[in-house]
Formats: C-alpha cells, structure tokens, sequence
C-alpha cells in the first residue's frame, strides 16, 4: 500500500487536495495531515510516508525547508499558489511541483508519474527536472505513457474498435466502464482510472470520481446554487454532476 502525508496551513485547502487524491488514487493511503511546516517534518519522521505533499509557504517551517531537513525515503510533490520556487525545488529532487488551484487533469500526471517511479523500484530522491504547471520536461516526454488512439468496445454482441476521439464522456457502471458516443453506448471492463492514464489527460477531464468528460462535448458548464455545478455534453440530454474537488478545473470559462 502507497502511504501519503499532506501538509497546508489552510484546512479548506488541505480538504480539497484530500478528495481530488481520493478520486484520481483511490487506493492511497493518507496517513497523516500537518497544518505547519514542524509538524510536517515529525510527521514524515515518524510515519515515513512513500509520499509528501507539501505547501511550500506554511508556518514554523516552509514546505522547502521540511524537505530539506526529511529523510530522503519519502518523494517530495509540492503545492503552492506561487511559482517561483521551482529552481529551488529542482535541486531538492522533488517529484513535481503544482500550482493552486490544481487541475484534476495535472494531479493525475503527477499521480502517473509517482506510480511510474514506484513501479521501477526508482529511489524517492531522483535527479531531474521539476515539472512545472504547463510545462513538459525531456524527461517527462521520455516517461510518458503511449495514449490510445482507439479503444476496444462491446456494443451489444458486437466487438468494435472505437476510435478515441468519438468518445464523449466516459463513466463507471457496476463491474463495467460505459463509454460514451455520439451514437452508442459501450462497454469495457477495465476500471475508469485505469482507462484514464491511457488517455490524454489535456483532453480527457474528470469531473466525478465515477465520471471523465472529453472537453471537445462540453456545450456548457452551469453552476447551480452555490456548491453545485453540472456539464452538458452536445448532442446528448445527459446532464453530468461536477463534484466539488473538480470544480476548480472550469475557473474562467
């Protein structure tokens, strides 16, 4: 089991990063929160989580500074509102660096890329490049998954080669994954999170723990209230819930 710590001196801030990690790594285990750069450090020392991730302007300690100070075993990823810290963060090793607020769609490259690590058996301090918001390093091109141009389907009693860009939204279904298009539903058998690190994670948005929208199909987003949003995907009655951790993707559209 993947064991994380996560460390931000607002709790509100440190709720969302919980749920959108819950949603994108279910199977990672949280086993500490820290609101202060001290706390963070005795609790990376005692729990030696696989895992950090750390705001880096917090109290009694930056998030910079408990890096420097932690054992080497546990990977660093930073978070923060500022980015002006990313030269320093490169030469502390860390495994990324991410800018408030985060994007679901950039979280879950960072997770494909500490699974990356964890499954070649790679140590936690590793040199190279920080990959900043945005951005993409030489050696995050040379690490990067080959994406799916088509997807095996079942379509009644039929097998299909679907080809990626018709899909429009894709959903958890029972023991199946629903794909989605224009003119059919089909069915698969590998997970939703699974599919989704196949799948070009610029265009391929999740807004739900059981539901993953291609950005193209959105024909508008509605907040409802003040805590609800939904999306409506062209050419479908479909109308799809965006949960609260995946809100802060549609900011300014």
């Amino acid at each position: 089991m993947t064991t994380a710590i996560i460390a931000d001196d607002e709790p509100l801030l440190r709720d969302e990063l919980r749920d959108a990690l819950k949603d994108v790594w279910p199977e990672l285990e949280l086993i500490g929160e820290a609101g202060d750069g001290l706390s963070a450090l005795k609790l990376i020392d005692e729990r030696k989580p696989d895992i950090a991730f750390l705001d880096i302007k917090m109290p009694r300690l930056s998030g910079l500074e408990v890096a420097e100070q932690a054992a080497p075993c546990t990977r660093m990823v930073f978070v923060t509102a500022f980015d002006d810290h990313a030269i320093k963060a490169f030469e502390l090793n860390a495994v990324d660096y991410l800018v408030k607020p985060i994007r679901i769609a950039r979280l879950t490259k960072t997770v494909a890329r500490i699974r990356d690590e964890l499954a070649a058996g790679k140590p936690a301090a590793v040199s190279g490049p920080v990959h900043q918001e945005g951005g993409t390093s030489t050696s995050d091109n040379a690490k990067s998954r080959k994406l799916l141009k088509h997807i095996q389907v079942t379509i009644g009693k039929q097998l299909r080669f679907l080809m990626v860009e018709e899909i429009l939204f894709i959903q958890s279904d029972n023991k199946y994954t629903r794909i989605v298009t224009a003119h059919n539903d089909a069915f698969v058998r590998t997970p939703l999170s699974e599919l989704l690190e196949s799948l070009d994670a610029e265009l391929f948005w999740r807004i739900h723990r059981g539901t993953a929208v291609n950005i193209r199909a959105i024909e508008s987003v509605t907040r409802v209230g003040i805590e609800r949003m939904t999306v409506q995907i062209r050419g479908r009655r479909e109308i799809l819930e965006v949960s609260r951790p995946h809100q802060s993707q549609f900011r300014g559209m």
